[in-house]
């Protein structure tokens, strides 16, 4: 039966405005247009929206689109799927000064001072003068970036959603668990069954670092809280604190349990995603990215198994239940575009966002942008992707990393390779302590 259904994340009020930060760079220089065809304009993007993905091919169909109703126009895609490929581009666009007109930087805790040197647009007007596009995004998106001390917003959504565990129901069974673990105590317990059964019960491709960051991120929220994220960005809390340091020994009891595969430490995120497609691994933590892998048998033949969970929480620790760790993204705009230029690039990023997108988005490939005026078509949705709205619509607090708070850029490798450090014998104490010096060398 088709149902129809607005979406809406409930991301209102989750977040305050202290969280708020995220940093971007610019494309153009107000005294000069960019050259494209024929003299043209030209528009360059540099997101991660790159590679052969189904959500990849729909932004490649919009921007073919644009393309044909501006053919005077010049497109070029710099976007890297690749995290390390995309950082070092972006870092020497900013050391060359020649910026993208549309780019997006993960990371929350430096764009005032962007705003400040006027590298960011505020998109606040934009969203105000089309009451269509603009007013159909979630206040809580909207409101990520949005600084104190600067009035406006500086970005615009164009992601989100619950980053959780993926589990795979007929090996729990298998194991005899008969549900999901709610509690910590409980995540344990199930790591043991689903060793003793032979299968690895979290896949883990620590080589690449953020798949042990993500894990490190989930436990911290539900100890700690989002706010304490903030803290620590703000030097209020300290990574050597005994607070902070237990989030990391909760990292290490689970390498301990051996919730991990033993060459966890050598093993790429593809490799760990394999396993985990091909049910050799019960469990993995992602974002609904992954959904339309996990829904395709071609990819995934176990696919009719896979469900989706929040992170356990803390018995001790209830009040943290639902503060969970979601993605999302940004497209930001060259605070220095100006006249046609600047026309023709807001114009591309509202085909890129707006609520026909977003339903396309959602029912061809489980891509959610945070927007309440979708028209969704729940029988073109895989129900993993329902159920990740669903559990996404709970949050009571939402982070992303916890480095994204701190105004240190180099904290995004060090948390990460810190982490990744403990699989290979380091203590949790001294992954903190490494973690720590790197901010009090900086500062």
């Amino acid at each position: 039966m088709k149902a129809k259904r607005l979406i809406a994340l409930g991301l209102a009020g989750i977040m305050c405005a202290g969280l708020l930060a995220g940093c971007g760079s610019s494309g153009g220089d107000k005294d000069s247009k960019k050259s494209g065809k024929d003299g043209g304009i030209t528009i360059r993007l540099l997101t991660r929206m790159a590679g052969t993905s189904p959500q990849v091919g729909i932004y490649n169909d919009i921007l073919d689109e644009f393309k044909e109703k501006h053919p005077e126009v010049t497109i070029i895609d710099d976007s890297q799927s690749d995290e390390s490929a995309f950082n070092n581009i972006l870092s020497t666009d900013i050391a060359s000064g020649n910026m993208a007109n549309i780019f997006r930087i993960q990371g929350v805790a430096n764009l005032g001072e962007y705003i400040d040197n006027g590298l960011l647009l505020n998109v606040q007007p934009y969203l105000d003068e089309d009451k269509e596009w603009g007013g159909g995004f979630t206040e809580g998106a909207l409101s990520y970036y949005q600084v104190p001390g600067h009035e406006g917003t500086y970005a615009v959504p164009m992601e989100s959603g619950l980053i959780g565990v993926y589990y795979n129901e007929d090996l729990f069974k298998k194991a005899g668990i008969d549900s999901f673990p709610e509690t910590w105590t409980e995540l344990l317990d199930a790591v043991k069954k689903l060793k003793a059964s032979g299968v690895i019960p979290i896949a883990m491709g620590a080589q690449t670092t953020y798949m042990a960051g993500h894990l490190h991120d989930q436990i911290f929220y539900k100890w700690a809280g989002t706010e304490a994220a903030k803290k620590l960005g703000s030097r209020d809390m300290k990574w050597t604190d005994p607070e902070v340091v237990e989030t990391l020994q909760y990292v290490k009891d689970l390498i301990d349990a051996g919730a991990f595969d033993e060459s966890a430490a050598g093993i790429q995120d593809n490799i760990a995603m394999s396993q985990f497609q091909q049910g050799e691994a019960a469990m993995v933590i992602t974002g609904p990215w992954n959904i339309s892998t996990f829904t395709d048998p071609a990819e995934t033949p176990v696919k009719d198994s896979i469900k989706v969970a929040k992170f356990p929480y803390f018995e001790e620790k209830p009040e943290f239940k639902n503060e969970d760790m979601q993605t999302l993204s940004p497209y930001m705009i060259s605070g220095k575009l100006e006249g046609e230029e600047l026309d023709l690039t807001i114009e591309l990023v509202k085909m890129l966002t707006n609520k026909d997108a977003a339903k396309r988005f959602a029912e061809e490939c489980a891509f959610l942008i945070p927007r309440t005026d979708i028209d969704l078509d729940e029988s073109k949705c895989e129900p993993l992707f329902i159920d990740n709205m669903e559990l996404g619509g709970t949050s009571t607090g939402i982070g992303v990393d916890v480095f994204d708070f701190d105004p240190l850029t180099s904290m995004q490798d060090r948390t990460r390779n810190s982490i990744v450090s403990m699989f290979t014998g380091t203590s949790a104490e001294d992954a903190a302590k490494e973690i720590q010096s790197e901010i009090d060398n900086a500062e």
